[in-house]
Parts: C-alpha cells; sequence; structure tokens
C-alpha cells in the first residue's frame, strides 16, 4: 500500500496510505496557499466601459492618413493663418490653433439642431424625430446613426447621418459636436499641429494642441470659439466630470484633472472602474501604440507625461487669466436644447450675473497732442481698430472690440455665416448688455467732437440706447443716424460714448438689438467712428 507524504517548506504536514485519489486531491488543496486575485483584472461591468475606448484609437488614426492631410490642407487658407502666427520670425502654435480656430467656427463648419428640409429649405421639428437605417455608403463614411426628422410644411422626410469619418466632414461641413470636434481635429494635424482628441463622460468632445512656447496641452473647443479655457464645462456649463480622456495617434492620457478644480469630489465620482484596474489598461495601450516608435519620440512623450502629471497635482493650475468663456454656459445649439442638457450655466440663466470692467482708458499720444487730431475707426468685419497717426507714419492696428473698450457687459461679436453679417449684440440669455468707450481730455481744450456710431438697427421689439457724453453736455445718438457733433465744449476731463441693449421678444430677443451691423462682403457702411479736434 503507497503511502504520500505531504511537505512544506521541507516539513512534514500531512500523509495519506492507500491509492485514494479524491483524498490525494483534498489533501493537496487544503495545504496549498491561496492565490492572491489579480487586481489589475477588469470585471464585466468594468470592461464594458473600457472597451468602447478602443474605438477612439481607430477613429485618431484617420488623422494621419495623407490623403485626408492633403485634403484638409486644400480648403485651409494656411498662408493667412502662418502670416498671422508669426512672431520674432518664429511660428507661434497657440497663434496659429487660434486662427483655425476662428476660421473653422466662424467660415467653414455649420451647426445643425435639426436639418433643413431638402424641398422647402425650412428647418425641420426636433418632435419629428426617428432613426433610420445606414446605406451601405453612409456606413462606409462611418455613419452608423441615422437620424431622421419630417418637415411639417410639405411632409418631406430628411436624412441626417451622423458621419464620423473626418474626410467625409470635410465634403458636408456640418454637425453637431461630435463632427465639429472629429474634423477640426483633422485640420490641425494637416497644418502641423499635435492633436488630441478628447473625450468626456458627460456627452461632449473637443481638441487639445500641444504647444511648445507654453510646454503643455491647450484645450480648443472648436463648436464655441474657445482656447485654453478647460475649467468652461465645470465653472460655466455645470458639467459634473469623472472621466476626460484624450487620444492621440501614439497614446491615451487621462486628463480628467485637467477640467475640474474640485479634485476631491471627482474621486468620489470615479465608479466605473477601479483606479488600478484603469492605469493597468491605460499602460498596456499605451505600450501597444508606442512599441515602434523611435526612442527619442519615446522618451518625449514619457517627458510630456510627467509634465502632464505635475500641471494635475494642483487645481489652480488650470485656471487661466481673462478667459470670459470660463464663467458662461454653452452658446452652441438651440437654446431648448442646451437648457434640456443643462449647459446654460448660471449665467444662462441670468443668474448671479456680473459686470466686466476693462477699464481701457484711451490716452492721447503726445503726437495727437502735437497735431490737435485724435482719430479712432472700428471695423465690426475685420474685427480691428484703427487709431490714425499723428506724424504722417503707419496708422495703429488693434485687434478685437473689446481691447480699447472702457466697460463691456454681457456684449459679444456676433457673426451670421449664413446671412453674411456681423455686429455687436448682447448675450443670449441676459436681459440686457452694455459697452462703451472713455477717452482721457484732461488737461486740453477741445474745439469739436464727431462720433459716428452707423445705424442702430433693432427688429420687433429691441432696444439700442447710445448717449456721448463729455464736460457738461450728454447727448442722444438718434438711432436712424448714429451721428453726433458737438461744439460748444467747456470743461471736458473725458469723452464718453455709451450704447446699451435691451428689449425684444422670443428665443433670439438677444439679436433684436445690433450696433454696427454690416455685411461680410461689402464696403462698410456702419462703423464707429470718433474724431476729435483740439485748440
Amino acid at each position: 500500500m503507497p503511502t504520500f507524504v505531504l511537505l512544506l517548506n521541507g516539513q512534514e504536514v500531512n500523509r495519506l496510505q492507500g491509492a485514494n485519489i479524491p483524498g490525494l486531491e483534498n489533501l493537496i488543496q487544503q495545504h496549498m496557499p491561496t492565490a492572491k486575485p489579480n487586481e489589475n483584472r477588469a470585471t464585466p461591468q468594468e470592461k464594458s466601459f473600457l472597451e468602447p475606448l478602443l474605438s477612439f484609437v481607430d477613429q485618431v488614426a484617420q488623422y494621419e492618413d495623407e490623403v485626408a492631410q492633403m485634403l484638409a490642407l486644400s480648403l485651409i487658407p494656411i498662408e493667412k493663418l502662418r502670416e498671422t502666427a508669426m512672431f520674432d520670425g518664429k511660428e507661434n502654435q497657440y497663434e496659429l490653433a487660434k486662427g483655425l480656430l476662428r476660421w473653422f467656427h466662424d467660415e467653414f463648419f455649420e451647426w445643425v439642431d435639426t436639418p433643413k428640409c431638402d424641398n422647402c429649405n425650412k428647418a425641420t421639428d426636433r418632435d419629428t424625430h426617428s432613426s433610420g437605417t445606414p446605406t451601405p455608403q453612409e456606413l462606409s463614411d462611418g455613419a452608423n446613426r441615422i437620424e431622421v426628422y419630417r418637415c411639417k410644411d410639405c411632409s418631406v422626410y430628411v436624412r441626417f447621418p451622423r458621419y464620423n469619418s473626418p474626410s467625409k466632414l470635410l465634403e458636408t461641413r456640418r454637425g453637431r459636436c461630435g463632427e465639429w470636434a472629429n474634423c477640426f481635429t483633422l485640420c490641425c494635424r494637416a497644418i502641423g499641429l499635435e492633436a488630441r482628441f478628447i473625450m468626456d463622460n458627460a456627452d461632449h468632445v473637443w481638441t487639445e494642441i500641444w504647444s511648445d512656447d507654453l510646454e503643455r496641452w491647450v484645450h480648443c473647443d472648436p463648436c464655441e470659439n474657445v482656447i485654453d479655457t478647460p475649467l468652461m464645462y465645470e465653472k460655466g456649463w455645470n458639467k459634473k466630470y469623472a472621466y476626460v480622456f484624450a487620444f492621440a495617434k501614439d497614446h491615451i492620457r487621462d486628463v480628467t484633472w485637467r477640467y475640474t478644480f474640485n479634485h476631491k469630489a471627482i474621486i468620489g465620482q470615479r465608479t466605473k472602474c477601479r483606479e488600478p484596474v484603469l492605469r493597468n489598461f491605460l499602460t498596456k495601450l499605451n505600450l501597444r501604440l508606442q512599441k515602434n516608435l523611435p526612442k527619442e519620440r519615446q522618451e518625449l512623450l514619457k517627458q510630456r507625461f510627467f509634465q502632464e502629471l505635475v500641471e494635475f497635482l494642483s487645481p489652480k493650475l488650470q485656471l487661466r487669466d481673462g478667459s470670459e468663456a470660463e464663467n458662461f454656459g454653452r452658446k452652441s445649439g438651440d437654446k431648448s436644447w442646451r437648457e434640456a442638457r443643462r449647459e446654460l450655466g448660471e449665467h444662462g440663466l441670468n443668474q448671479g450675473v456680473k459686470k466686466i470692467t476693462i477699464d481701457q482708458l484711451i490716452k492721447l499720444t503726445e503726437n495727437e497732442l502735437k497735431s490737435k487730431k485724435f482719430r479712432l475707426e472700428y471695423d465690426i468685419v475685420n474685427d480691428t481698430y484703427k487709431r490714425a497717426a499723428a506724424n504722417g507714419g503707419p496708422d495703429e492696428i488693434i485687434k478685437g472690440w473689446a481691447k480699447l473698450a472702457f466697460q463691456a457687459k454681457d456684449v459679444f461679436r456676433k457673426v451670421e455665416n449664413d446671412w453674411k453679417k456681423a455686429y455687436l449684440c448682447r448675450k443670449d440669455g441676459f436681459s440686457s448688455g452694455e459697452i462703451a468707450w472713455k477717452i482721457d481730455l484732461s488737461g486740453t481744450t477741445v474745439s469739436r467732437i464727431e462720433v459716428n456710431l452707423g445705424k442702430l438697427e433693432t427688429f420687433d421689439k429691441g432696444n439700442i440706447l447710445a448717449t456721448v457724453c463729455c464736460g457738461d453736455i450728454c447727448l442722444r445718438v438718434p438711432a436712424d443716424t448714429g451721428k453726433i457733433a458737438i461744439t460748444d465744449i467747456q470743461n471736458a476731463d473725458y469723452l464718453m460714448v455709451q450704447v446699451q441693449f435691451s428689449g425684444g421678444t422670443g428665443d433670439i430677443a438677444w439679436q433684436q438689438a445690433q450696433l454696427f451691423r454690416n455685411s461680410l462682403d461689402e464696403p462698410m457702411k456702419n462703423m464707429l467712428l470718433i474724431e476729435i479736434d483740439l485748440e
């Protein structure tokens, strides 16, 4: 009869006599150490969270397609963008991205709430929405989802394929945030910017670009035409984030900490996947994406990764100076749609509105004082001021309507690409808006002042009140001409030109009082002109 002796670490722990196989197996199992569970193994629920991320890896690979990049480059005004991005003979990537963002938002891509009817060109209604079956061609262009709407006027059904091919989007040039970010990221890659496609857990996507000058990744939202304002979604839109991921051609990163200020609260909301499992998944995926990269590129990615980790340590590092968009809700999309998504933010609901005081007091230069002449123009189409040179030299050009404003409250520059118009008006969701220019005249004697605001355009019940104050004189600007001339001036320490927007009805009430309204492709008719003659 055989005898089986069990040894553990050189010591006998048990023995068994006889050929009892089940008994022997049971004895061995009793003394075998229990294997520790693999902490990095994903549960079925965690796999359902992680596996969809792989589709974005395939998506960003499309941005590296040479044909797609060449097609995008043929549509982008690259020479103009590079010219405006040059500083001291060097191209600034931040300014290049900023220019691309502005062109893409204002001139190239179109937002779609509901598609227009092919028959009567009227917008279809959201309540007619249904789902359709994609055609083979639509599937080949990445449109796995088809929205179908019915025109209530002529009963025509309108298909809206949600294309996921960035090349196809260069052709259609329309969509919602998914299409916008997808196509914009391709455009970034086409002009040589390192770019990442960003997705969150709250149904929004955008882009990041790498800036050598800033040595960090920079947030870019093409739908909103906003750059480097990562806290806009949490502070302005009231988004509650748990996960935000960045996808590039050779890496994927968890960048949640760039887009939230309250890190402690976010940790408690990250319940979809255990942190060790998520880290293990991202590490393995990055190793796979980088295994064939040159050593130099691998080292560069590692260095940038460490820089990001340091940046994420402090929420204060995500604050940006002078970023007004951080405090406001979403602008893109129909108001009822934004409200349903709760993305209007507090300011969009007219709560907690604060006045923005720029305090840009315009002071006369020494040459202007010598020549006894001051002249300032503002061109709404190009969004530039021109300050006339008093010594025969070149005029000074200042970009941006807010740069010389003394005060601005809930006002912005609106560009209508469909109607080819541009103007200043109050922001959506606000009952009033205000802008003012102030010129310091202290120590001077003024003989004549002329102010021309152009026609003050109002629609329906919109109102504009424009006033010009200088010394003891304060006059209302007539709405039909927009012109005021003052000659009898005494004790003038400053000239103040002030415009207030109010009134209007319905969802576009904010749009029914307009300043400097002008066609984008015709000579300027309505513009700011301020002339001052000194004695």
